[in-house]
């Protein structure tokens, strides 16, 4: 009996869920990455932190958070599986060997990390593991360019081997798109840099509506400082060190508690959109400052302040003064609709993890990400496995040549990739409104009108990417632009 060919396009936390559940149904796997394996993901970059009802949290109550959060624009049908299945995926994990420890309404895997501020790097190693042990094949330094869909199915994707130029196709009976977000729009963010919004252009050409694209979520608190990182801090900071602004007012503490919660780490987990808006606010009438001056040295050996700070101590050598904090992105809510079978609008065609929108509708819950991630990364790879067999095999085409076309006397695409992320971020940042946004779409067009120069294969990547950067920021621009009143992560000051 001929097996079941799943061709997976991305290699993070989701993609790895799907390829191990997959196999695990006795399907015939493919990954396909932009890097190594899970190397440049969000998940390999978390805290390897997951918030879901376990403990003595319920499925009740997790529901319940998560649709106020997202100020029940989520799919309810999808956050009811999130609530009702995520212990059950994550502890799936756990019996195949993934180190997670379970707490009050989380789970962990900080526990197994070689560094304790990124969990997820230890989380997304094992999974790796996992897959190559159970036959997943992995074509890494690849990225996906186009979708094959015929009579509304997929039969597979189109590739270029970035390192080499050269293109080729792979056919399969099911594909799955687990391509992360699209977080390097913006000039700031804490997303890998190969986080370009592949998946959300592979479906948009492939003629598929986006979700809630207007919905992108800022961290409340990142490192703005010469000589620090460009990361995010952990909203709890305001519980260990002041947060001012120039004139010494605790403004961001204050509006948490006003706004009825306990501290900032509650405020981490179910008030990102608020608090960031704030601090973007304050912002424009100066400088916002965290008192690294205000932790003793008792404090520096304080775990809950370490997590809170994100980044290792080592980096604050030097820094023990007040720092310049700003708000960085983050996360996108949005992406490729999909049911509660992870199916999209194309026969065959899979979707899960940060690529979809759905499950959090206008701001997420803190941690809920890592748990969608397993949670419809094993619903996408069970449901794909049982796709409908066709007469093709997983197999490689001919190559071609490759699909961007150098231009002499074009831009670097290092140029217009700058270009681009600066007007997102100044145009399509925390505070947004119609002019600056249908600013922002005029520049976006002008980009995409432009040529580029390829002399290296690291700027063949970087090309290849603006195709993903553009379709994400524009639909990004045309959501914002058609959502006229602010709601969660969506703020527009002109709002009425």
């Amino acid at each position: 009996m001929k097996r079941n060919s799943v061709l997976i396009i991305g290699a993070g936390g989701a993609g790895l869920t799907a390829a191990i559940e997959a196999a695990a149904a006795g399907a015939d796997v493919t990954v396909v990455s932009k890097t190594s394996a899970g190397l440049a993901s969000c998940t390999a970059y978390s805290a390897g932190m997951f918030t879901l009802p376990v403990c003595g949290i319920s499925p009740e109550e997790h529901f319940s958070r998560t649709m106020e959060t997202g100020k029940g624009l989520n799919d309810p049908v999808l956050v009811k599986i999130l609530s009702e299945k995520s212990e059950e995926s994550l502890r799936r994990l756990s019996d195949l060997g993934v180190g997670i420890k379970f707490t009050k309404g989380a789970a962990s895997t900080r526990e197994t990390a070689v560094c304790e501020l990124m969990g997820g790097g230890g989380f997304v190693n094992q999974l790796v593991d996992i897959a190559r042990r159970k036959g997943v094949r992995f074509i890494e330094w690849t990225v996906a360019t186009s979708l094959e869909v015929t009579d509304g199915k997929v039969s597979g994707a189109s590739f270029t081997d970035w390192r080499t130029g050269k293109s080729f196709s792979l056919k399969a009976d099911a594909v799955i798109i687990a391509t992360g977000g699209g977080g390097r729009i913006y000039r700031r963010s804490d997303n890998p840099a190969r986080m370009t919004g592949d998946g959300y252009s592979l479906a948009l050409r492939a003629g598929l509506d986006l979700i809630d694209m207007e919905f992108v979520q800022f961290y409340p608190i990142g490192w703005n400082e010469p000589g620090l990182p460009e990361w995010m801090a952990d909203t709890g900071l305001v519980d260990h060190v002041r947060i001012t602004d120039e004139n010494g007012d605790e403004f961001l503490k204050r509006a948490i508690y006003e706004w009825g919660y306990k501290s900032g780490a509650e405020a981490n987990l179910f008030a990102r959109d608020r608090c960031s808006v704030l601090m973007a606010q304050k912002e424009r009438s100066g400088r916002v400052l965290a008192h690294l001056e205000d932790a003793d040295p008792g404090k520096w050996e304080d775990k809950g302040f370490r997590y809170s700070l994100t980044v290792d101590r080592r980096f604050f050598d030097g820094f023990r003064r007040p720092v310049r904090v700003s708000p960085i992105q983050h996360y996108m809510s949005g992406g490729i609709r999909i049911d509660e079978g992870c199916r999209t609008g194309i026969s065959g065609l899979y979707a899960c993890g940060e690529a979809t929108g759905g499950v959090d509708g206008a701001n997420r819950v803190g941690g809920n990400a890592l748990s969608n991630i397993v949670t419809f990364g094993i619903i996408a790879g069970r449901n794909a496995s049982m796709a409908e067999v066709w007469d093709t095999v997983l197999s490689r085409e001919p190559e071609r040549n490759m699909p961007v076309v150098s231009c002499e006397k074009g831009e670097r695409p290092s140029e217009l990739r700058s270009e681009l992320q600066k007007a997102s971020w100044e145009l399509l940042g925390p505070i947004r409104n119609e002019n600056g946004i249908r600013l922002a779409q005029e520049k976006i067009r002008d980009i995409s009108e432009r040529k580029m120069r390829i002399e290296s294969p690291a700027e063949m990547l970087l090309a290849l990417e603006m195709k993903g950067l553009i379709d994400t920021a524009s639909a990004v621009a045309d959501a914002a632009l058609r959502r006229k009143s602010s709601l969660g992560t969506h703020f527009r000051e002109d709002s009425r």
